[in-house]
């Protein structure tokens, strides 16, 4: 007799007589949570994201990064998705108008910065030197948010750079790009220069200069359910895990994450 015949008489007679029955473990059901967010939270996100999955293990969240008005002009076409962090309050509007988007709240604000390679290899120290004819300028883009606070702040201080390149990719591209040395001096978000390692560097404008880059070049994030992302039959374990998730980025714990990466949030 073979080892596997033997085996399986082996077990025929431990059961004789007995019921005998083998119980397959039941498998575990994972509810998929879906999270857009703009590339600009993508460090707090991760931190946040990995707090909530420890804590809530049967959900698992998937982070879609890209620009905020892009991903509201769809919103009404998906279903994989639950949770919208925006970047842009108008985005956000049209979103929650076409009913893509419900229960919006602003819970953090970015500001942006004169930002330079590191070392700052064409001595720049104030605003008014973008103006300089020699110096190659980035920008973001006019329609990304960080391009409409960028444009702010330059109508404010009355500066108009040259021949500036504009990045449509946003802050982050645009960052990356100082970081190559393939432009001297750009305007971008205080949270991207943070997450350069080193590579690029804040100019330490003076204080007018200062205060003008938070007003007029603040940007505030909104947090927004997305109902179209509940319509399978885990729809209801989605709607729940969409409202934790948002009382989680809200709460202290998602507000130190926040702050860990240079936004600001808002009160609770």
């Amino acid at each position: 007799m073979g080892r596997r015949s033997g085996l399986a008489l082996g077990v025929a007679l431990m059961c004789s007589g007995v019921a005998c029955a083998v119980e397959e473990p039941e498998a575990t059901a994972v509810v998929s949570l879906g999270v857009a967010a703009a590339p600009s939270l993508s460090e707090a996100f991760v931190d946040i994201i990995r707090i909530f999955e420890e804590e809530n293990p049967g959900v698992r969240v998937h982070l879609e990064l890209g620009r905020s008005d892009e991903i509201a002009r769809g919103l009404s076409e998906r279903t994989d998705l639950n949770v919208f962090a925006s970047a842009s309050e108008e985005a956000m509007e049209s979103a929650v108008e076409q009913g893509a988007a419900v229960g919006p709240q602003i819970f953090a604000r970015n500001h942006v910065v004169v930002a330079v390679p590191a070392g700052n290899p064409r001595d720049v120290r104030e605003m008014a030197d973008l103006a300089r004819p020699e110096l190659r300028v980035g920008l973001c883009a006019v329609d990304t948010p960080c391009g409409k606070a960028t444009e702010k702040v330059l109508t404010a201080w009355s500066v108009q750079p040259v021949d500036a390149v504009r990045e449509s990719g946003g802050s982050r591209a645009l960052t990356a790009r100082l970081a190559d040395g393939e432009m001297d001096v750009g305007i971008v978000y205080r949270t991207d220069v943070a997450s350069s390692n080193g590579w690029v560097a804040p100019v330490e404008v003076e204080g007018r200069e200062r205060e003008l880059m938070r007003s007029a070049g603040m940007t505030r994030y909104v947090l927004a359910r997305v109902p179209g992302g509940e319509g399978g039959p885990d729809g209801e374990a989605e709607r729940v895990a969409a409202d934790r998730f948002r009382e989680l980025v809200t709460s202290d714990r998602g507000r130190r994450a926040l702050e860990g990466v240079g936004l600001e949030p808002l009160p609770e």
